[in-house]
């Protein structure tokens, strides 16, 4: 079981990661970010592509994190351009359509076959009480748990985190005001970039897929975000590790395994009934 438990932390460590970015993107952008994964998915298949072309492993996964972070900053900028004063229910819209999009234009690149990742720290591990923990494993855990404090401490304690909120309310107060619009847009968008894509990287070297596959971990993430409610970091992160582990426990009993899929929205479901219980409790009397 514990080894289960271990294992799960790899996958569970990229749903953190990718919904700790969704909640940064909600708070410093107003918009959900539908589109997380698959802009990860993008680098780690491009790095792909460029080692079978022969590029070396380093200069590959650095040119697949430009790219995710090309994406994504201009995926931002293009809705700080056309979006930033439309509401809620346009912003979706239009994010939707965005990555649908982004997954016809992996398809069409990448195809939709399982295709090798070059691998990050190869055999690198080590072994704790009889279970063996990757170092994969831990550096997708650590990154997910550094971004939570970097970005809680830019948004609570700097100037940039204060003019970004700013933006994301009033974006033409904020402008009128002198905040640089697009410049402060496109930081915040591309270090999400920057972010998923290197975790993406790394988990897709271990756990290989197909570009689909990969896109398709935004439903996890979406549970971790759902869970921190869009607005805690910290709730993020737990609910990104909580799921990859409960995932990798339930396929302990193959009965239990048939219903891994709806384990994200199971764990998000009831947490979302536990936080909203008062609520409830008090519309009911």
């Amino acid at each position: 079981m514990l080894t289960l438990v271990v294992a799960g932390l790899a996958a569970g460590g990229a749903y953190a990661i990718l919904g700790v970015s969704i909640v940064v993107l909600h708070r410093m952008a107003g918009v959900v970010n539908f589109s997380q994964a698959v802009v990860g998915a993008f680098g780690a298949y491009f790095a792909a592509a460029a080692v079978e072309r022969g590029w070396g492993l380093l200069w590959a996964a650095a040119a697949g994190i430009a790219v995710s972070c090309a994406l994504s900053t201009a995926i931002g900028l293009l809705f700080a351009r056309l979006f930033g004063e439309a509401g809620a229910a346009v912003r979706t819209a239009a994010m939707i359509a965005t990555t649908v999009g982004l997954f016809a234009a992996g398809f069409r690149l990448f195809g939709d076959t399982p295709r090798a990742v070059p691998v990050i720290l190869a055999g690198a591990s080590a072994s704790i009480g009889g279970v063996v923990v990757t170092a994969a494993t831990v550096i997708v855990v650590a990154i997910a748990l550094a971004t939570v404090l970097a970005m809680g401490w830019v948004l609570g304690s700097t100037r940039v985190g204060i003019q970004v909120r700013a933006i994301s309310e009033r974006p033409m107060v904020a402008e009128l005001l002198g905040v640089p619009l697009f410049a402060r847009t496109a930081l915040v968008w591309g270090f999400t970039g920057f972010v998923s894509s290197a975790g993406m990287l790394i988990v897709a070297s271990n756990l290989p897929g197909s570009f689909s596959s990969l896109g398709f971990l935004i439903f996890p993430a979406m549970a971790a975000a759902l869970i921190g409610a869009f607005r805690s970091l910290g709730l993020a992160f737990v609910g990104g590790i909580s799921v990859g582990v409960v995932e990798a426990v339930s396929s302990y009993r193959e009965t239990w395994s048939e219903f891994r899929g709806a384990v994200p929205f199971l764990i998000a479901a009831a947490v979302l009934l536990w936080t909203q219980r008062k609520e409830v409790w008090d519309a009911a009397r």
